[in-house]
C-alpha cells in the first residue's frame, strides 16, 4: 500500500513539474561565439583602432575575438598561416582583411567544408563571394580627387603613390581618383607608383621622385602612414597631399596643413561593425551582403568640426 502511495506521489510531482515548466524557455545556455580575425598589419594607429572597435563590440555582445596580425601588409605568407591557425581552432566565424584580394580560394574552400563562414572587412575579397564590411573605396577616391583638384585650382601635375594593387581597397581608391581626374583637362597624372601598403615613403625616395618629376603640385596616396612620410619629405614644397584613414596623427596633419584632404575612414567603426555584422548573421538576422560605412572628407576648413563631433 505504501509503495502505491509513493508511486502516486512521484507521478503527481512529475505532472506538476511538466505543467509548471511548459510555459518557460528551458533551452540550454547558448555556447560562446568565437570570431577569428586576421588583420593586415599591427604597425599603425589605424589597425590598433580596428582592433579596439572589434573588442568593444565583442564585449557588448558577449562574444570572443581571437585577433592575429602580421607585422606588415607585405606578410602574405604569414597572414595565410594565421588563417590556417584559426581554422584549426575551429572558430565559429572568420573575418579577414586580405593582403591579397585575389588569392583566397584555398582557405575559403576549407572553411566552407568546416561550416565556418568567412567575412571580408576593410578590404574586399575579389576571388570568392563573401560579405564585406567597410567603405566604398571607389567613391572616396573620387571625392578626394574632386577636393584636391579644387585646392590645386584645377591645374598642375600629380603623382599617385599607392598601396599594393593586389588589395582591392587601394585599387578602387585609385580607380575612383583617376575617374574624376578625367574631367580635369589641366591636371596631369605624371607618375604612379604602387606597393606602399602602410609603408612610409623615405625622404630619399621622395627626393628621387621630385628629381624625376620636378613640377609636382599634388600627390594622392592611399594610406595615411604613407602620406605622413610624404608630408615630412615634402615639407615647405607647397605640394598638396590627399589620403585616407581616420587616425590622430593624420588628422593633426590636416589641422596643421601638412595633409590637404583626408578621407576619414574610421578603423574603430569598421572593427565594431564587423563584429556586429557577424553576430547578427549568426543569429539569422537578415542583412545586405555589403555593409557600407560613411567616410567624411576632411580639410583644414572642416576638421575642427569633425573633431568636436567625435568628442
Amino acid at each position: 500500500m505504501r509503495k502505491s502511495i509513493t508511486k502516486l506521489f512521484l507521478a503527481a510531482l512529475s505532472l506538476l513539474c511538466i505543467s509548471g515548466c511548459a510555459g518557460r524557455d528551458v533551452r540550454e545556455p547558448e555556447q560562446e561565439i568565437i570570431i577569428g580575425v586576421v588583420t593586415k598589419s599591427r604597425n599603425s594607429e589605424y589597425w590598433m583602432s580596428v582592433n579596439a572597435g572589434m573588442e568593444k563590440a565583442a564585449k557588448e555582445r558577449n562574444v570572443k575575438t581571437v585577433i592575429l596580425s602580421p607585422d606588415t601588409e607585405t606578410d602574405k605568407k604569414i597572414q595565410k598561416k594565421m588563417i590556417q591557425d584559426l581554422l584549426k581552432m575551429q572558430v565559429d566565424a572568420l573575418a579577414v582583411s586580405p593582403i591579397d584580394s585575389y588569392d583566397n580560394q584555398d582557405y575559403y574552400a576549407q572553411a566552407l567544408e568546416m561550416g565556418i563562414p568567412v567575412y571580408a572587412y576593410d578590404t574586399p575579397i575579389a576571388d570568392v563571394e563573401v560579405p564585406y564590411i567597410g567603405i566604398d573605396n571607389e567613391t572616396v577616391g573620387y571625392e578626394l580627387a574632386r577636393v584636391l583638384a579644387d585646392k590645386m585650382e584645377h591645374k598642375g601635375n600629380i603623382a599617385i603613390i599607392a598601396g599594393s594593387r593586389q588589395q582591392t581597397s587601394h585599387e578602387k581608391r585609385i580607380a575612383g581618383f583617376e575617374k574624376y581626374m578625367e574631367q580635369e583637362p589641366d591636371i596631369h597624372i605624371e607618375v604612379e607608383k604602387s606597393g606602399y601598403s602602410n609603408l612610409r615613403v623615405s625622404e630619399q625616395e621622395m627626393e628621387e621622385i621630385q628629381a624625376n618629376y620636378p613640377n609636382l603640385d599634388g600627390i594622392m596616396t592611399t594610406s595615411a602612414v604613407t602620406a605622413l612620410g610624404l608630408a615630412e619629405a615634402t615639407r615647405g614644397s607647397g605640394i598638396a597631399i590627399a589620403t585616407l584613414d581616420d587616425q590622430e596623427d593624420a588628422i593633426r596633419a590636416v589641422e596643421e596643413g601638412r595633409i590637404t584632404v583626408l578621407g576619414a575612414q574610421s578603423g574603430y567603426e569598421i572593427g565594431y561593425e564587423t563584429v556586429k555584422y557577424i553576430v547578427n548573421d549568426k543569429k539569422g538576422i537578415k542583412q545586405d551582403r555589403e555593409k557600407i560605412l560613411d567616410t567624411q572628407i576632411l580639410t583644414r576648413e572642416n576638421v575642427e568640426d569633425y573633431q568636436n563631433l567625435k568628442k
